[in-house]
């Protein structure tokens, strides 16, 4: 057979977690046609991998590149990671559907890019996506929080029947679409509102169409253990497949419960509960500023919570239940990552406590200016976890790996702010600090967690594993130079180490070098 590329030489780790083996990869059109032992090749067409891994392309299981890859089809951040395969929509977020003030909110914030939403169901989206250009697939979850927002606004109340059965059809014309599953974020409006029933209502129906429920849970700190037992409750009654989405113990106070977080998804486990995780390789979160509000806050939308943080006894209450979760110490670990505004720009990089000095204001009520002077567009980091528990987490088998993050650029719009890190290298930053020098889990079990675990869970066709017949997608790395260079001071830093990037048979980074090919696609659940 004439094929359009060998890769010669170098050891292939499969993503089944077997050790790697020396074999030679045959690709034609875009598929691995044939594996074996000194394939002959003609030189033009052949990868020289000696002393490299060849794994199947890294699958982003949580990211949230859900509109950014439509002014960067190149996904930069992304494919530098050796990532091929996004999985957009988490955190109950997506780009469907979008209708009322969830749709002009979007527009707002996607004004700054360029990027106007020209649809509202599902299947709009999918038929503008499938027009644009990527480098990498991507396959993507309906939000929740899209889906609840589109009938009930911003309301904190539960759904009356008609509304429960109209957001059903919502999720049910998503997965129609070709959504893999439904995702929550339960910490961040409207999500916070909805009850125990809805949500098994809504994973009810992602279970008939075969999807999984990927789920940021209500609580990750405080109430950490009651939230974890609702969403496995949750996957129970409804039988939807679990992936709890960057699991982690929030809070120094919080940090003990660990073994606990252990034992409740082992006990789930054992009792048929499927139940996987995720997970980034960093000890601080990202979010918005305004996730440290009480809940109360957020109903009705942006307008009226600007309006509670403006008045006087309103500012008040919210300032006496913030103090219940944070003390004065807190502030020195809440960084500012990005502003909407020129003007506040100056921010960005500084932690709450030092902005508030040389504003000579009090932390929380340097917050709530911001938070105003926003429009509540204020991203930060909150360095809330610990190494210890990283690790353990880390080398749990049911634990994946996921950037929690969207794709960046070191150039254009998308090179402003400061990001979080994992952005440009959760992937290479694994295969680097907690494979090569901890030695914390083999490279094997990591690029399993990479590639194998995550397809499976997803319901990837033909991805995830290095196998004939396979989509050949496939990234190809030295061991021993792979390395994140990424930092929280100096965030738009390419990862080094990622020789080749494959992306459906053709060849998109060589020898560390993006190309220009876009030969992305978007995937569909088709069962």
């Amino acid at each position: 057979m004439d094929f359009d590329l060998i890769i010669k030489s170098g050891t292939v780790i499969d993503g089944t977690g077997t050790p790697g083996r020396e074999t030679d990869i045959a690709i034609k059109d875009d598929r691995i046609a044939f594996m074996d032992r000194n394939i002959p090749g003609n030189e033009s067409h052949t990868i020289d991998a000696k002393e490299m891994i060849v794994a199947p392309g890294f699958i982003d299981i949580h990211s949230h590149s859900d509109f950014l890859w439509l002014i960067r089809p190149e996904s930069d951040s992304k494919i530098f990671d050796g990532v091929t395969t996004e999985i957009c929509g988490n955190c109950g977020f997506s780009a469907f559907p979008l209708q009322g003030k969830i749709l002009e909110r979007r527009t707002q914030g996607l004004a700054k890019y360029g990027i106007v939403p020209t649809w509202q169901s599902a299947a709009e989206f999918y038929d503008t996506a499938e027009k644009a250009r990527s480098s990498i697939n991507r396959a993507f979850l309906v939000g929740h929080g899209n889906i609840r927002a589109c009938t009930l606004e911003y309301e904190n109340r539960a759904p009356d029947p008609f509304e429960l059965v109209q957001m059903g059809r919502d999720v049910e014309e998503a997965m129609q679409a070709g959504a893999f599953g439904m995702s929550s974020g339960l910490i961040y409006p409207p999500g916070c509102y909805a009850e125990h029933r809805e949500l098994t209502h809504m994973c009810t129906i992602v279970k008939k169409y075969g999807g999984f429920y990927a789920t940021h849970i209500r609580n990750e700190g405080d109430t950490l253990e009651y939230a974890l037992s609702e969403a496995i409750e949750i996957s129970r009654r409804s039988g939807a497949r679990l992936q709890v989405s960057h699991l982690k113990t929030s809070g120094s106070k919080n940090w003990y419960k660990i073994n606990d977080v252990m034992m409740i998804i082992e006990a789930a486990r054992d009792k048929g509960v499927d139940v996987t995780c995720d997970r980034y390789p960093y000890i601080a979160a990202a979010t918005d500023l305004d996730v440290i509000l009480p809940h109360w806050v957020y109903e009705g939308g942006t307008e009226k919570q600007i309006r509670r943080l403006k008045d006087t006894n309103a500012r008040i209450q919210i300032a006496k239940e913030i103090s219940l979760h944070y003390d004065d110490t807190a502030w020195e670990g809440i960084v500012i990552s990005s502003v909407y505004s020129d003007k506040n720009r100056w921010m960005e990089g500084k932690t709450i406590s030092e902005i508030a000095n040389n504003l000579n204001k009090s932390p929380i009520e340097t917050v709530f200016d911001l938070l105003i002077d926003e429009d509540t567009r204020v991203d930060i980091f909150l360095f809330s976890m610990c190494e210890e528990n990283l690790e353990k987490i880390l080398g749990w088998d049911f634990v994946f790996i996921g950037s929690d993050s969207s794709l960046r650029s070191n150039q254009g719009i998308l090179s402003e702010g400061k990001p979080h890190p994992r952005s440009y290298g959760a992937f290479s930053r694994v295969l680097g600090r907690f494979c090569r020098e901890k030695k914390l889990i083999s490279e094997e079990q990591a690029i399993q967690k990479m590639t194998g675990l995550p397809a499976q869970k997803v319901g990837l066709d033909r991805r995830g594993l290095i196998r004939e017949g396979y989509f050949a997608d496939l990234t190809i790395f030295h061991p021993k130079k792979v390395v994140d260079k990424s930092t929280f001071a100096e965030p738009h830093q390419y990862s080094e180490g990622i020789e080749y990037v494959i992306v459906n048979g053709k060849i998109t980074v060589s020898s560390g070098t993006h190309n220009g090919t876009t030969n992305g696609r978007i995937l569909r659940k088709t069962s």
